[in-house]
């Protein structure tokens, strides 16, 4: 399709429209191809604590109040700068495909309407990492759920924060950004008391209204012989390492059930000591946080398998998902336009061969092993073409779906499931931990995983690493995926003395 096609247009007054591109149409349809186990697959969660200091003189209900009265006219002002937020991917009957659809309120009263609908208070006793944990609803409609939580120290008022939103609205490092332009504007309306200053969603916030990736970073409507012939190899080079299954590693997992149960998230917080002897080692290897932690993901798993087999080679095969934002033209590489897909993931896997037999040099391993994480890497961050062949690679992972409007049947689980690794970085960078009166924690993000394999997490924030997971707890539990994430950590923490080799 032409970038024209891409243009936000309006299709019945009231009613805007564009068409989605291959990565809003990967999500979409994996969405709909899970549909028949009742569930959203990769919806988004996103995470953050809120605290507020109670001023003197105000009692704590009135404080709640006040800040209650906050988060409702901070998500309209949101929805101002951010539209696209209020959006949805919609296959309307006798369309040729799927379409994204922004809806104008009416009139006050439909704005009104959309807030009651999508800011939901929810007041169960639990804090949001627990609520989060408690099978969620996964609205098709981009929904903040507002967590009351019971009071944990004197003097504070604490309101968590959980986003709900189906992944081809909004994606990982956009859900962050989101939300700190959120916490923004609840920080500015919980200063001023009043709604003064909420924008009118009469129809002026369309220019605010997102592009696709294509758009977003000018991908060429047609690719070169060239660059047709480099996907390729790309994607045989893959399709090699999928099609080993005798010697790729998997993770372990539960046999027997055939439908995915509950999404699940368990996280491992290293304190700042810990943290800080972590980012020493990298800086003495000259590699990332993110390469020391996929390094260890492929040992521990290496590990896991040599408690059953102790000869032979094996490998770890995985892929890197890379932020596309800073690769995007401006307005895009901004916070400005969080609610949108600006990332993809590698063209090529990443593969990282050992002995099963190990090495009685472990430093010696661990260090080949973080070199070759970190050659992979920066050869997809420096890739120059990477940005054209992005949208290819959504195409060609995009499964099919029935022709018919029946209600596919779910994909059974993986027989070599993996463990992925998303890394959101230095995330103070994009939450920032003090806006005015509000002090953030625990910011996260994770997709829902609804497969057997697992999705490991890593930020730091407050100068505090976390390394998570996101599970199905059809085909895991939480103790053997902690004991996962402690081993990788360990490891870590064994060779942070590893001295820099020529």
């Amino acid at each position: 399709m032409a970038a024209n096609d891409f243009l936000w247009r309006q299709t019945t007054p009231g009613v805007w429209e564009r068409n989605i591109d291959e990565a809003e149409e990967f999500y979409y349809t994996v969405a709909q191809l899970y549909q028949g186990s009742g569930r959203m697959f990769f919806a988004i969660t996103g995470h953050a604590s809120l605290r507020v200091a109670i001023p003197t003189g105000v009692s704590p209900a009135a404080a709640e109040r006040r800040l209650d009265a906050a988060l409702r006219h901070a998500w309209l002002a949101l929805r101002f700068d951010h539209p696209t937020i209020a959006s949805q991917v919609v296959h309307q009957k006798g369309a040729a495909r799927p379409t994204k659809i922004y809806r104008c309120c009416a009139d006050s009263a439909g704005a009104t309407a959309w807030l009651n609908k999508t800011l939901v208070p929810v007041s169960t006793g639990q804090t949001g990492v627990e609520w989060a944990n408690a099978d969620p609803p996964a609205p098709v409609l981009p929904t903040l759920f507002v967590v009351h939580v019971p009071d944990d120290a004197a003097g504070l008022v604490r309101r968590d924060l959980v986003l709900r939103s189906p992944h081809d609205i909004i994606d990982g490092m956009g859900t962050l950004l989101l939300l700190n332009n959120y916490i923004a504007h609840v920080s500015k309306f919980y200063s001023v008391t009043d709604s003064l200053g909420i924008p009118h969603l009469d129809g002026s916030e369309l220019k605010n209204l997102s592009p696709p990736y294509r758009e977003a970073a000018s991908v060429p409507d047609t690719l070169s012989a060239s660059q047709l012939q480099r996907a390729a190899e790309m994607a045989a080079q893959k399709a090699a390492a999928a099609g080993d299954e005798q010697s790729t590693l998997t993770i372990p997992f539960v046999h027997g059930p055939v439908l995915p149960g509950k999404h699940q998230r368990v996280a491992l917080a290293l304190p700042a000591a810990q943290t800080a002897q972590i980012v020493q080692l990298c800086k003495t290897l000259g590699a990332t946080v993110t390469h020391v932690f996929h390094a260890a993901i492929a040992l521990a798993m290496r590990d896991i398998e040599q408690t059953q087999t102790q000869a032979g080679t094996v490998r770890y095969v995985g892929y890197l998902l890379r932020n596309d934002r800073p690769y995007c033209n401006a307005p895009y590489n901004t916070a400005r336009h969080p609610a949108a897909l600006y990332h993809s993931a590698s063209g090529q896997a990443l593969v990282v061969n050992m002995t099963l037999q190990g090495s009685n040099e472990k430093r010696a391993e661990f260090l080949d092993v973080v070199r070759g994480v970190q050659s992979f890497y920066e050869e997809v961050r420096n890739d120059a073409e990477h940005g054209a062949l992005a949208s290819l690679f959504w195409k060609t992972a995009t499964p099919s779906l029935p022709a018919s409007s029946t209600v596919p049947p779910v994909p059974p689980p993986k027989t070599s499931p993996s463990v992925s690794l998303s890394s959101m970085g230095k995330m103070d960078t994009v939450i920032s931990p003090s806006q005015g009166a509000v002090q953030v924690y625990d910011p996260w993000v994770t997709g829902e995983e609804l497969g057997n394999g697992l999705g490991a997490f890593l930020g730091t924030y407050r100068g505090e690493l976390c390394f998570s997971a996101a599970y199905n707890d059809a085909w895991h539990t939480a103790p053997e995926v902690m004991g996962f994430l402690e081993r990788c950590r360990d490891m870590i923490l064994a060779n942070v003395e590893v001295p820099m080799q020529d």
